[in-house]
């Protein structure tokens, strides 16, 4: 049997376990945040100082805000001066793109506070959602398809990340990125457009259809027409076409990603017939420390209008290429480089 006092000090230290539990639970409440995520979806967060990016759009667009965010890498970066040391160290996980998974057993490691992910992935692949749920893992989706898409991805991102004020400060860059290059391409004159063929793969001979945002909107934004129209087999690649089919588009300027093709192309006696080839307007894109243009799509294509603008028209569009990009880098990298660096980057002379 309890005696009075043995009594009194059991009730009171349940009572003060039942206070710091309510407390407790009151205080993960009250962090807890609801939100509609850019997919339209309802989503509870917990907490956001350790971010994993379930595709490499994503994972630049957190980099860009904050890298010390990202929990791991989506995919390898590349070995370059222009990526900070500390931040390559990081673990690569893998991510849902392509034919690709992540290493589940790696992302468990991480712990992750939430997922982010592509809007138009999360209701094609359920089983993403899914599994991450199972890991209690929150799955956020961001819509980043089109570059006018950006202004708002940064701005939904520096909410949910709370870094409001970055996340602020390259939505307006954007936003006049895009005002700047609609007036720029206003002023040419649709029967005077540069025609642009975009060349994929080590031939050439693959390329996104005239309607594909990653690289049609750089195009028009940069005052040029895609030669090539055609219905995409899926949302984000484009189809093959045969020599005669590119021979018969016959394109003023051929921009690629494949360095294989460029090598190769002035010396290709059936390409040599084509208007770019023989006017020597083949142009490799810009991909320090990734692709300016198209694939991983992401917001470097911001700076790669301006790029593919000087490129197209070299007389009439005026800003200073080298000084932008430095520009650009400063803010979306936070690297400085120096003008040498800046056309190196550019591949200029």
């Amino acid at each position: 049997m309890l005696d009075r006092g043995t009594w009194w000090y059991k009730a009171a230290c349940g009572v003060l376990l039942i206070i710091v539990a309510m407390t407790a639970s009151g205080m993960q409440s009250a962090h807890a945040r609801v939100m509609v995520d850019m997919a339209g979806r309802t989503v509870t967060i917990h907490d956001a100082k350790r971010v994993w990016p379930a595709y490499p759009p994503v994972m630049h667009l957190v980099y860009a805000i904050d890298p010390n965010l990202l929990a791991g890498w989506t995919m390898p970066v590349p070995d370059s001066r222009y990526i900070r040391v500390p931040d390559r160290n990081l673990p690569v996980v893998g991510g849902w793109f392509g034919q690709r998974t992540p290493n589940i057993e790696s992302l468990i490691a991480l712990k992750p506070d939430l997922a982010l992910a592509w809007d138009q992935t999360v209701a094609a692949r359920p089983d993403m959602v899914e599994k991450l749920n199972k890991l209690n893992i929150p799955v956020v989706a961001v819509r980043i398809f089109r570059l006018s898409d950006y202004p708002d991805a940064f701005r939904f991102l520096g909410d949910v990340l709370e870094r409001r004020q970055r996340a602020e400060k390259l939505a307006v860059e954007i936003e006049q990125t895009i005002r700047r290059m609609k007036q720029f391409s206003s002023q040419v004159p649709n029967e005077k457009k540069v025609s642009v063929y975009f060349a994929l793969g080590p031939d050439g001979l693959t390329n996104d259809c005239d309607h594909m945002p990653f690289l049609d909107e750089a195009i028009q934004l940069a005052g040029g027409r895609n030669v090539y129209r055609c219905t995409p087999n899926t949302r984000t690649i484009g189809k093959k076409i045969d020599r005669e089919r590119l021979l018969m588009l016959n394109p003023d300027v051929i921009v690629t990603q494949d360095r294989i093709f460029f090598s190769k192309v002035y010396s290709d006696a059936q390409l040599k017939m084509i208007k770019a080839v023989k006017d020597r307007r083949v142009y490799l894109v810009p991909n320090t420390p990734f692709n300016w243009l198209n694939y991983p799509p992401t917001y470097m294509r911001s700076l790669g209008v301006r790029w593919l603008a000087k490129t197209l028209y070299p007389d009439l569009y005026r800003p200073d290429i080298k000084k932008e990009t430095k520009q650009f880098f400063k803010l979306f990298l936070n690297v400085d480089i120096s003008e040498k660096e800046a056309g190196e980057i550019l591949m200029m002379k």
